[in-house]
């Protein structure tokens, strides 16, 4: 946002052909690894596509990187099998980025890693979604919630609202009610808890920067709604874990009580950022850490 939406977005385009949209590419690419190790390679290859049609709306990308994104979904479409579909995003990716390894380690306990997957997943469909391709965001909240369902020792009240949701959502022809049918059971899994061992505070940082490295590239689009909703996501999933400490939690507890107040998805937004902000720069995240 503040930091990101400027003038100069062309300048460092020729440093890095996805400019604002790295962040948005990275959380996909990893998103989908984990479909696709989960023994769903279209579900991982949905992800991909998805990403890709949303990263060639963010403001500031640069020629090349579009025609390499729509060459690969073009060659993607003309696959005859989901690996290779896959592999056709993947390599038109990879083609700008690099190769893409690494990343925040998932919460070991299995709501907590469910209510991560799932923030991923709605900081990729909700923009994808409130900029017209519901289809896409329904296909990336599906492919997540096959992901999630496959977890070890998922709590059954979860997975039984994500068994509800696919189940409903299979019996819809419109991909705006099937993607709100799974966005709904999202919800209702981020705020179960409390999250057991959860985020541990050392991870707080690192998952309010993952947050704004996607909801910012939204925001620059013009998808201010879909920025927030990655924000709002993101702080009620560590609001309702048990490991983040209270000095994280109240701040990120009230900014989603004073957005709930304001009627401007612009200023929503900017009120989470703040907060965001705030909690990243002064050490609060860090708060309560055992040595």
């Amino acid at each position: 946002m503040a930091d990101d939406d400027n003038d100069d977005a062309d300048d460092g385009d020729d440093l890095d052909p996805v400019g604002p949209a790295r962040p948005l590419l990275v959380a996909a690419v990893r998103l989908a690894d984990r479909v696709a190790d989960g023994g769903d390679p279209e579900g991982a290859a949905d992800v991909l596509a998805c990403a890709a049609r949303l990263t060639r709306k963010v403001r500031g990308l640069g020629e090349v990187a579009d025609f390499r994104l729509d060459r690969a979904l073009d060659e993607a479409e003309n696959e005859t099998t989901p690996k290779a579909r896959l592999g056709a995003l993947r390599e038109g990716i990879e083609s700008l980025m690099g190769d893409v390894e690494g990343g925040e380690e998932l919460p070991a306990d299995p709501l907590p890693q469910a209510q991560a997957l799932i923030g991923m997943a709605v900081g990729i469909g909700a923009p994808a979604y409130n900029t017209g391709d519901k289809q896409g965001c329904y296909e990336v909240y599906a492919a997540t919630a096959g992901l999630v369902l496959g977890l070890p020792d998922l709590p059954e009240d979860a997975a039984a609202k994500l068994r509800d949701a696919l189940d409903k959502s299979d019996g819809l022809d419109d991909p705006e009610a099937q993607a709100w049918a799974l966005r709904h059971a999202f919800d209702a899994v981020g705020e179960m808890g409390p999250g057991g061992a959860g985020l541990a505070p050392r991870e707080v940082k690192a998952y309010l920067a993952m947050a704004v490295g996607v909801g910012a590239p939204a925001f620059n689009l013009g998808d201010h709604r879909g920025c927030y909703e990655v924000y709002a996501t993101a702080a009620r999933l560590l609001v309702n874990s048990a490991a983040v400490p209270d000095a994280v939690k109240e701040p990120l507890q009230a900014a989603l009580e004073k957005a709930s107040t304001i009627p401007g998805v612009t200023r929503q937004a900017w009120v989470m950022r703040e907060a965001f902000d705030a909690l990243i720069s002064d050490g609060a995240a860090e708060e309560g850490k055992e040595e």
